[in-house]
């Protein structure tokens, strides 16, 4: 049992800054009384991972929760709007080789239509072949490079047909969420610690720096890749790789100014002899990086690839390294970690930073509910909870590698590469029929709440062929004469 029920914890201390850390601070800060000290310890020392990031469908809800005010965000970070995904490449390697994953809105007549499991206008797009992005207004301001402002508009009018989010320097996101939480008390050392001291019953009780030892109750891990609790000693915890179905290990990151003139209102993933590239559209230049195998090319010859493609030379910051996974559990007694130290895959959909918040708000869900008095079991629960929504994110990136190109020998080796399980059986039933919420509703266990929508999938799917033609025509036979006829219609109008 853990009791953080007042008068109790004195102390709840976050290891770690970044995105991470000062999220985490942010809510403890409002979930715990005034007499709770919540603590940030950081050293300045070490560097923030990314040159830019994006967030998915739940970053405003995150920020709403945790009462930031959204214009104000947007200000102090110079956030621009992130609208999904553009995929360049994914089927043939060819520049007009090119399809959406766009945050389509569940409050449009497309829809909000739905019966019998499925949703029959997209059921008879897939059926026709038109591209699922054409019933989203916001696409048309996307493939126009529309501006800032008319982006604003068209969310302000709310009728984009999307469900928007911010990409965001990550230093400037971190410097901007380490101002909010100090304003509202949260406390900060500069510091690196260099010791983690266990009771006799495995809780965490102190952190040793070179000048302190700073007692505590509760810890967050939060110290990014380099996890400098849960998984180490006094906190072992089984890494469940996933680097047999995702076989990119590297990351080479670069800035790159603005391929048009005004930032895209997409990220673009952009594949690649040996990987594929991201290009993150920040309002000054592009935050961009070359997602690789290791076993496909070397770090020289991907810097020399990207700028051959570019055209013109860059200037790589640090390779990361990393092995796709996450860790089985990743709150153990008092401790927890959160964000990077918790997991990690490519960057792929953006899904870092999404998770983070999801287990942020389990998380927040689990102590409050039980009013800081934590069972054994709630834990272990949480912990089934998070591992299981690891392996949805798993699953929804291996359908990205179901592809078509197999031009060269990492995109021939994609094509080998076994599917999960859980992804087999997902795409054996989409080969016949539409996905629906009862394929995917078990990613969400233990009261987490699942990232991506049957929706999303679709968006990816069916431009892959993972979902064909005739799976959308099988759906269209549930339905009387009459509504198959305006479903039809709808594709036409559409395809236009």
């Amino acid at each position: 049992m853990l009791n953080l029920r007042n008068p109790s914890p004195q102390r709840i201390v976050v290891l770690g800054g970044g995105t991470a850390g000062w999220f985490a601070a942010i809510a403890l800060r409002r979930i715990f009384s005034p007499n709770v000290e919540i603590k940030v310890i950081e050293s300045s020392t070490i560097g923030i991972v990314g040159v830019g990031e994006g967030g998915l469908l739940n970053f405003i809800g995150a920020l709403n929760h945790n009462n930031i005010d959204v214009n104000e965000f947007v200000r102090e970070t110079g956030a621009a709007w992130k609208w999904g995904f553009s995929y360049e490449g994914w089927r043939t390697g060819k520049e007009d080789d090119r399809f959406f994953h766009l945050f389509a809105s569940q409050e449009t007549p497309v829809s909000r239509w739905h019966e019998r499991g499925t949703w029959p206008y997209l059921s008879a797009m897939v059926s026709q072949n038109v591209d699922l992005d054409n019933y989203v207004q916001a696409s048309k301001l996307i493939k126009s490079n529309a501006t800032q402002a008319q982006a604003a508009a068209l969310v302000d009018a709310q009728n984009a047909g999307i469900i928007p989010s911010f990409h965001f320097d990550s230093y400037k996101l971190a410097t901007y969420l380490k101002k909010v939480a100090l304003s509202r008390g949260v406390t900060h050392l500069d510091a690196v610690v260099d010791e983690v001291v266990f009771d006799e019953k495995g809780f965490a009780r102190e952190l040793r720096t070179a000048d302190e030892r700073i007692t505590l109750d509760f810890l967050i891990d939060a110290s990014g890749l380099s996890r400098k609790v849960i998984g180490r000693k006094g906190m072992e915890s089984e890494w469940v790789s996933f680097k047999d179905y995702l076989l990119m290990d590297s990351a080479i990151p670069f800035y790159m100014p603005h391929p048009q003139q005004n930032p895209m209102l997409v990220t673009r993933a952009i594949t690649m002899n040996a990987g594929w590239m991201w290009q993150i559209p920040l309002i000054e230049r592009v935050g961009a990086g070359y997602v690789f195998s290791s076993k496909h090319i070397t770090e020289e010859e991907a810097v020399k690839e990207v700028e051959q493609r570019l055209g013109y030379a860059i200037k790589p910051h640090k390779t990361l390294r990393f092995d796709p996974g996450c860790h089985k559990e990743v709150w153990k007694n008092n401790v927890m970690a959160l964000g990077l130290s918790s997991g990690f895959v490519e960057p792929l959909e953006a899904t870092s930073i999404g998770q983070m918040l999801e287990q942020l708000l389990s998380f927040e869900r689990v102590v409050v509910s039980s009013q800081g008095v934590v069972s054994d079991s709630a834990i272990r629960e949480f912990n089934e909870g998070n591992l299981q929504s690891w392996i949805g994110i798993r699953d929804f990136l291996r359908m990205h590698y179901d592809c078509a190109r197999n031009d060269t020998p990492l995109w021939q080796d994609v094509a080998k590469s076994p599917y999960p399980e859980s992804y087999r059986a997902l795409r054996e039933v989409w080969q016949e029929r539409m996905p629906r919420m009862v394929d995917v509703e078990n990613y969400a266990i233990n009261h987490w709440r699942g990232i991506f929508h049957p929706i999303n999938w679709m968006f990816v799917a069916a431009p892959l062929g993972v979902l064909p033609a005739s799976a959308g025509e099988m759906d269209l036979r549930l339905l009387t004469p009459e509504k198959r006829a305006e479903a039809l219609r709808y594709a036409q109008e559409m395809k236009k």
